[in-house]
């Protein structure tokens, strides 16, 4: 993020949030540009097109929501490992535009670029999983390579299911989803 101009910035933050609400297909550049209040052919000196732009956006969505990652691992494990940030979620989905546009990014994948977001949002499972590992290895210590990865794999999981929940259906419903899954993780990591 640091390497864009000012406007450059504005425009992807501006994005950021519109492509959260209407999606990639959705999207205007003039109502981007508008909502920086520049005209649209001012935006093609920042940005080549919407592709440039919604993967400009796409990058300081991803740095913003993996920041936040860290923040919640950085947590005292209260409920297990990861527990800070399954915790987290439902309250970060409505107040975040970064993790809505991400989600929405990830799920319906614009076609032109959707080898950039497929690689971004697998970065970012990579890095949740990675978090999680470093976490249950302090928590847990000793556990064999092959149940860490289980784990692994199980609460990034977890954390895609409710992803989809808060995306496609509701909070209350991907709060049961949330309790019952962690449960059952909490459960295995234990014995």
């Amino acid at each position: 993020m640091s390497s864009l101009s000012p406007t450059a910035e504005r425009l992807c933050n501006a994005a950021i949030r519109h492509f959260a609400e209407v999606g990639y297909e959705g999207g205007s550049l003039n109502e981007i540009a508008t909502n920086v209040g520049i005209r649209k052919a001012s935006l093609y000196s920042h940005f080549r097109g919407k592709d440039e732009l919604f993967l400009a956006a796409l990058s300081v969505a991803l740095e913003v929501e993996q920041t936040f990652v860290a923040g919640a691992f950085a947590q005292p494990v209260s409920d297990g490992a990861g527990s800070a940030y399954v915790l987290a979620i439902e309250e970060r989905y409505p107040a975040s535009p970064h993790l809505r546009f991400l989600l929405r990014a990830a799920y319906l994948l614009p076609k032109s670029i959707a080898t950039q977001v497929g690689a971004g949002y697998e970065g970012f499972l990579a890095l949740l999983r990675q978090h999680y590992l470093d976490q249950l290895d302090v928590n847990r210590p000793g556990l064999a390579k092959a149940d860490r990865d289980c784990f692994a794999e199980a609460y990034v999981g977890i954390v895609e299911s409710l992803f989809v929940e808060l995306t496609y259906g509701n909070p209350k419903a991907m709060a049961a989803r949330r309790d019952a899954l962690w449960r059952i993780l909490s459960l295995a990591v234990a014995s």
